[in-house]
């Protein structure tokens, strides 16, 4: 009988399935977070009594042919004589939770504590006391204990249709598993001509497979890299019978994947790809609030699911997008970004946004969580790598401003007058807060109380509900709900500790802020990590390696780094440095003038599409201002681009109509993760690297990387590197394929030193950047187009 290995979570559900979505629901993976609290009641327990074992470990087999299914877990806390079982569970509302279930003895959480209890029965012919510990998730002092009982019989009535619910469950999944096996047997590369190097890039891949080291690779654009990376990853999870995760920092990122995948289902290759997106622009209802007295989709979800074995039509589907997922949804009345995290298991390739696998509040669970042979586990692959240690500092560094609230009392008066009031005074408690921590005016570190912060988050959670419950109809963007999500974001944020942690007190003319400043997510991200067989991480900027190994969480020892050299003829680029010009902030109202006119002057030499990339929106609105191009056509970048917009432009530079200057900032949309091909484009001008502010949250950054990585590092690390990660970002929009020809024209001497030199990708220069600044500018970029034309 084959053994079929089960955490006690998995397999102590509701048969059939029943409940809602809403905070706890009970059903999916363990949270990531949690386990301080869980070790800090432990901790008290065993002070309270000597005789309690936390954490232990419990297992037993049921045979239901042809399987035997293996339970096991670890009980939170264990007494043996006289003998009591004890599961911790925390939220931020205990009485919310209590009440919840002590009317629903059909909660997963119920049942959980039971299957320990059943279990530690059949071990020993002892029926246990059981308990639920309900515990603050802001004070671990603050807890609530129900008590659960365990009727033997009516348990094994449960058990009887559980045990024969995964025998058709396990059957499905041994049916996926040999498929993606066969499938990986069959699976060929979906170009039948590699690109110069792709063929090595695939091969590398493969061979590192073999020892599970991390992979750092840095591969230029048009290389293939995208296939290249995917494809021998999908090959080697497919052959265990897992999946591949690949994830982007941005949405619009996702295409390049998916295009990728339809290629190799083109070749005849049978996998299955999700795709998932946002949550906000899934949802049917006007705001995204998982709650079943507001949301008829997210009401009875798990019921419906069941009654309509939506996951068994969802898996019969060769791709899974939103149209897809949402059309689902509306027929059968249930959430579809819900639906799109219920067919994780059935996909061969889940393609999504970072946070998915990298936020606080991510779905690491359920997508690694693996298919039949529990150590194996799914392949993560990481797009623009270089994007993850920002993203993941920003996912732990919360805000909360006078601003914010300003913008929200605005909009607090469009409630009934009963609400409205009542919100406005709650804001002004919250602004009080903010302000408490400036009495003196000046930006600096501060320890936050969290006691008043909590009691105000009571209060407005409280008239949250009331409003929910009243007749009040709820708003696109809805003001009171904005006002609960902001407030508790930020107040669950302020027990985040360690090191790399630091709170501030900010003030500038507009507004106040109090922030949370996450220095180094490399911790977090390694523990994610952990969940995955074998980690991909690649871009085009991921030097110097060591910088990226380390803010990445890479062990230093195991991990591989390789880089690939373009496989385009360097004579198809010129590229150039204009150190005459400094784009320093103390700078740039003296040099907006010049940057303008070598603008000019480049471009006149040949007429067609450039992009200009700035360190920011004010130094892009000096230049412009400058600008003196009659027969061009200027589009400038907005701080808030709508997506329409953004597709705008660049099917205005798609069509040629006219010459075209974009203009934008680095970092920005028109940056990264967008093609330019062919004519589209034929020259950019980075506009010096664009540095982060030099403030005082930012020295404080530094201050920690000093402490951590070293005194010779720490400028360079807070500063240096991720600015030239998107300087170097926006010089790779002009190459794109092997005909592509175009000019690179970077301004600023700092790209001349060697800090900012070693970020530069393998073949910008032989052995200095000195190489790339010219003497007589405009008749080397003329010969350039001469010899171009010419070939």
């Amino acid at each position: 009988m084959r053994k079929i290995h089960l955490d006690v979570r998995q397999f102590a559900v509701p048969t059939p399935r029943v409940g809602s979505i809403e905070t706890h629901s009970g059903y999916g993976a363990p949270p990531m977070s949690g386990q301080e609290l869980h070790q800090a009641v432990q901790r008290i327990r065993v002070r309270e009594n000597s005789d309690y074992t936390p954490e232990k470990k419990i297992t037993w087999t049921f045979e239901q042919a042809p399987y035997e299914f293996v339970i096991s877990g670890r009980v939170d806390g264990f007494i043996e004589y006289p003998c009591l079982i004890e599961e911790i569970k925390t939220s931020f509302d205990i009485d919310e939770l209590y009440d919840k279930l002590t009317y629903e003895p059909n909660h997963p959480y119920v049942w959980q504590v039971r299957t320990y209890g059943y279990m530690h029965y059949k071990e020993t012919g002892v029926v246990p006391r059981l308990k639920l510990c309900l515990v603050s998730a802001r004070n671990y002092y603050k807890f609530r204990d129900l008590e659960v009982s365990l009727d033997v019989e009516e348990y094994e009535a449960w058990l009887t249709l559980r045990l024969a619910e995964l025998v058709v469950e396990t059957k499905i999944k041994e049916k996926l598993f040999k498929k993606r096996q066969k499938t990986a047997e069959e699976m060929t590369f979906p170009f039948s001509a590699p690109r110069k190097g792709q063929k090595e890039l695939v091969e590398s891949i493969a061979e590192n497979f073999t020892t599970q080291n991390p992979l750092l690779i840095q591969a230029p654009t048009g290389l293939g890299k995208t296939a290249g990376i995917l494809y021998p990853s999908l090959k080697e999870a497919l052959a265990r019978g897992q999946k591949v995760i690949y994830v982007t920092p941005k949405n619009s990122q996702h295409q390049v994947a998916e295009e990728a995948v339809e290629r190799m289902q083109e070749q005849g290759c049978k996998v299955r790809a999700l795709t998932i997106t946002a949550k906000s622009k899934m949802c049917l209802k006007a705001e995204p609030l998982c709650n079943p007295r507001y949301c008829e989709f997210a009401k009875d979800y798990y019921k419906k699911v069941h009654e309509n074995d939506l996951v068994n039509k969802l898996s019969k589907l060769r791709s899974l997008d939103s149209h897809k997922l949402k059309a689902m949804g509306e027929e059968y009345q249930v959430c579809p970004f819900e639906l799109s995290i219920e067919a994780i298991e059935r996909a061969d390739v889940v393609i999504g946004d970072y946070n998915y696998v990298f936020a606080p509040r991510s779905l690491i669970g359920r997508l690694a969580e693996p298919l039949l042979e529990e150590k194996e586990k799914a392949n993560l692959v990481i797009d623009e790598a270089h994007n993850l240690p920002s993203r993941a500092q920003d996912y732990f560094s919360p805000s909360i401003s006078t601003q914010q609230l300003g913008i929200l009392e605005r909009d607090l008066v469009k409630l009934s007058p009963s609400f409205s009031l009542r919100a406005q005074v709650l804001l002004q408690q919250a602004r009080k807060l903010i302000q408490s921590y400036g009495k003196e005016g000046i930006s600096k570190k501060i320890d936050i109380d969290l006691d008043p912060f909590e009691e105000l988050d009571t209060d407005i959670r409280d008239l949250t509900v009331q409003y929910m419950e009243s007749d009040e109809e709820i708003q696109n963007q809805d003001p009171m709900l904005r006002f609960m999500n902001m407030w508790s974001d930020f107040v669950n944020s302020l027990t985040l500790s360690g090191e790399e942690f630091f709170q501030t007190y900010q003030k500038s003319n507009y507004t106040e802020m109090l922030k949370i400043t996450c220095c180094d997510a490399a911790d977090h991200l390694a523990v994610a990590y952990k969940e995955f067989k074998n980690v991909v991480a690649f871009s085009a900027t991921l030097k110097p390696f060591n910088y990226y190994q380390e803010l990445l969480g890479f062990p230093q020892e195991l991990t591989k780094q390789i880089e690939f050299s373009s496989p385009f003829v360097k004579d198809n680029r010129k590229l150039l440095i204009i150190p005459q010009i400094s784009t320093k902030f103390a700078d740039r109202h003296a040099s907006a003038g010049k940057i303008a006119d070598a603008i000019q002057r480049i471009t006149q030499v040949k007429t067609g599409n450039y992009i200009a990339l700035f360190p920011s929106f004010e130094f892009m609105s000096m230049v412009a201002n400058k600008l003196h191009l009659s027969e061009f056509q200027i589009l400038i970048q907005e701080r808030e681009m709508k997506q329409k917009q953004t597709q705008e432009y660049l099917e205005e530079m798609k069509s040629g109509q006219r010459p075209t200057l974009l203009m934008g900032v680095q970092g920005g949309v028109f940056s990264e993760g967008v093609d330019f091909p062919g004519d589209m484009l034929i020259g950019a001008f980075v506009v010096g690297p664009a540095l982060p502010n030099f403030d005082f949250e930012r020295e404080q950054i530094r201050a920690y990387y000093e402490n951590r990585y070293g005194k010779d590092n720490a400028f360079n690390y807070a500063y240096v590197y991720p600015a030239m990660a998107k300087a170097i970002q926006s010089a790779g929009r002009v190459i794109r394929s092997e005909t592509d020809r175009g000019v690179i024209v970077m301004l600023d001497s700092r790209f001349l030193q060697n800090s900012y030199a070693e970020t530069m990708p393998e073949g910008w220069f032989e052995q200095s950047p000195q190489e790339l600044v010219s003497r007589q500018i405009l008749k080397d970029v003329q010969e350039f187009w001469e010899t171009s034309h010419e070939s």
